[in-house]
């Protein structure tokens, strides 16, 4: 039943009690009484559609989130298999919005049709292209269609859509009961005239009946506006309400002369363990996180979901700049500690970006999109982190922006290519192998190095592409090389939990022709903390096709002993920043020597990084180090230069190179 057939019903319910009144104070109270039964039996009526309206809202944005979500794994993975899922998932937010159209008034209808349905028409239309694209290979122009500006739109303006909706509809119900107590009232002063004590006997029981008619009427508008601004699985504000409280809040500071943070927080690793764990687990990370939340900022403070693994936290406070840096600081410490759910134990992490009012931006909208400026430089600088919005960001934002944006293309169009650094074997002093190095030529800004791109490459779910891309490359380039030349990749944290990425690396190596055991991954410690048994999954799937692995950086990551004995790691390389205290510090000494010895004890080669002097060489040559790698060799050079540096190594005669300045990847 609609709002308008409720309505007519109660009006005309009404105007029936005021005829029985007329007639006999006997029949009006008896009117009366039904009248009320009545208007409670809609009232309640009127809450369960509210609710149900809701409910069926809720499920239409959670399966809109589970079709986005199989439409991305699909573009990121190649795994056309996603589609069955999306096919699956697809009749059920036809049948919730056609629950919807029933329920609701036909003007809140075409409101919700307006707003909703082109929408999803229009991303139903995109993800059935992005399968397309998917089920073609073309896995760039399928990420393409999911990153495009309209499609956001779209996936933005159904989200926002159905927020405004269920506000609207709920604006419309406290309306209506409104309407009808004023209808009430206006009945008992009609029957006033006609009997003194038919009329008191009658404003009596009115006027109860409106007081208990009132409480309903609140209780019901309170719900249902609980519902309505309220994020339905944490139970924080949501975005519509966590607006309309930072507008309160800046007009309250204004007034006040005080100041008002917004801090964006971005959930980190969530992804991989929702990916995993399936989304009954990631909907339990996210409870918990609001936990959390609450417990992190201080008392009164708003907190909200924003939407998908990102909250927001509104903190007014007067003077002392550092108040919402400490608050920042205990979100990141409080989401970072280990949650146990359903015999699991995840372990996430966040990223903080902060801008304030007014020093930062008189605008909510304003400030909300330069805290998520600062919330990216957070994540891009390794996450974890808390960083406060400054004017220079908006310039290195602009400059990522266009670098994403050409990233695809570049990677397709070759313009990113493989640079080579050799690894000495210290024994022979001939190069037992080269660490494959990325470099994007860009056509207008000269040479960029990976330190720039490959975290966009992650963000962008490209590293997968841009890894194979160099591999494939690498392999062509190395194969005509003596045959006991081997190279080593680096492998993103992301992709050691991807099970496929076995078969991917197969699939280059056999249309490269090159073996697999000339070539060795390189994975860092980091990789390994989410999941370690996802990791000596695909670790086991590498070493079972003959490729090698070696453990990147050890030393300043996890750096616990124990995932040593489980993981099979063929190289142990040690951290640079060891080798480059090793002559002042005897710590250092002591640490390059115990790892030395460790690798000796589990059968894995050690690999010296760093190494810029002859006195670098001579230190780790007496650790009985196995290998080195570092610009006193070479610094990392294209492939054209591979035979003459290979040459320049083959002999007995001891090389003088001169250590060149640079950074290193």
């Amino acid at each position: 039943m609609n709002n308008s057939n409720i309505v007519k019903q109660a009006t005309k319910s009404a105007r029936r009690a005021v005829l029985l009144a007329i007639i006999g104070a006997a029949v009006v109270i008896t009117a009366l009484i039904l009248e009320h039964s009545i208007f409670s039996r809609l009232q309640v009526a009127r809450t369960a559609q509210m609710v149900e309206l809701h409910q069926n809202i809720g499920k239409i944005n959670r399966t809109r989130e589970r079709l986005n979500n199989a439409a991305n794994m699909a573009a990121v993975t190649g795994d056309a298999s996603w589609d069955d899922e999306y096919e699956a998932e697809l009749p059920k937010i036809q049948r919730a919005l056609d629950r919807v159209a029933e329920l609701a008034d036909p003007r809140m209808t075409v409101q919700l049709d307006t707003r909703t349905r082109i929408s999803g028409r229009k991303i139903i239309e995109v993800d059935k292209q992005i399968f397309e694209k998917v089920a073609q290979g073309n896995l760039t122009e399928a990420q393409a269609l999911l990153s495009h500006p309209t499609y956001q739109f779209h996936q933005q303006n159904f989200s926002v859509g159905t927020e405004r909706f269920m506000a609207d509809v709920a604006t419309d119900a406290e309306a209506w009961s409104k309407q009808f107590e004023t209808r009430e009232r206006v009945a008992l002063a009609m029957l006033a005239p006609l009997s003194l004590i038919a009329a008191f006997a009658l404003w009596r029981h009115l006027n109860a009946s409106l007081a208990r008619s009132e409480g309903v009427h609140l209780a019901a508008e309170a719900k249902i506006r609980r519902l309505a601004m309220n994020d339905m699985l944490t139970g924080l504000s949501n975005r519509m309400s966590l607006r309309e409280s930072l507008h309160s809040a800046m007009a309250r500071a204004a007034q006040a002369n005080t100041k008002v943070a917004v801090l964006m927080i971005d959930l980190d690793r969530f992804k991989p363990v929702n990916d995993r764990y399936g989304h009954l687990v990631g909907d339990l990370v996210l409870k918990e996180v609001a936990k959390r939340l609450i417990k992190a900022v201080r008392n009164g403070e708003l907190c909200g979901r924003f939407g998908g693994d990102e909250f927001v936290a509104v903190v007014e406070y007067s003077g002392d700049d550092q108040i919402p840096r400490r608050i920042g600081a205990r979100v990141v410490e409080a989401l970072s500690a280990p949650m146990a759910l359903q015999g699991l134990t995840v372990e996430i992490g966040a990223s903080v970006g902060m801008a304030v009012f007014p020093g930062d931006a008189t605008a909510e909208d304003d400030l909300i999109g330069k805290a998520d400026i600062a919330l990216y430089k957070a994540k891009s600088s390794g996450r974890g982190t808390v960083q406060w919005f400054n004017a220079s960001m908006d310039t290195d934002i602009k400059m990522r922006l266009e670098l994403e944006a050409e990233l695809g293309s570049a990677i397709k169009n070759r313009e990113i290519v493989p640079y080579y650094q050799p690894i000495v074997d210290l024994a022979s002093g001939r190069i037992a192998s080269f660490e494959v190095l990325s470099r994007w030529h860009h056509p207008a800004r000269g040479t960029i190095q990976p330190s720039e791109f490959i975290p966009l490459a992650e963000k962008c779910g490209l590293i997968d592409e841009l890894m194979l891309s160099v591999l494939q490359r690498a392999c062509l380039d190395v194969r005509a090389l003596p045959p006991e030349l081997t190279i080593a990749i680096n492998i993103a944290p992301g992709q050691i939990q991807d099970a496929r990425l076995a078969h991917r690396i197969l699939a280059v190596l056999s249309r490269t022709h090159f073996a697999p055991v000339r070539l060795e991954v390189e994975i860092t410690e980091s990789a390994l903390i989410s999941d370690i048994e996802a990791a000596k999954s695909v670790i086991d799937s590498l070493k079972s096709l003959g490729i090698k692995v070696a453990l990147d950086d050890f030393g300043t990551g996890y750096s616990s002993l124990s995932y040593l004995s489980d993981l099979p790691f063929d190289k142990i390389k040690i951290d640079r920043s060891f080798i480059k205290t090793v002559h002042d510090r005897r710590e250092s000494v002591k640490i390059v020597s115990a790892i030395v010895g460790l690798g000796r004890s589990l059968g894995a080669l050690t690999v010296a990084e760093g190494i810029e002097t002859a006195r670098d060489e001579e230190v780790i040559r007496a650790l009985s180090c196995s290998l080195a790698q570092g610009y006193y060799y070479s610094k990392p050079v294209p492939a054209t230069d591979l035979p003459s540096l290979v040459r320049r190594f083959d002999g007995p005669v001891r090389r003088a190179v001169a250590a060149i300045s640079g950074g290193y990847y």
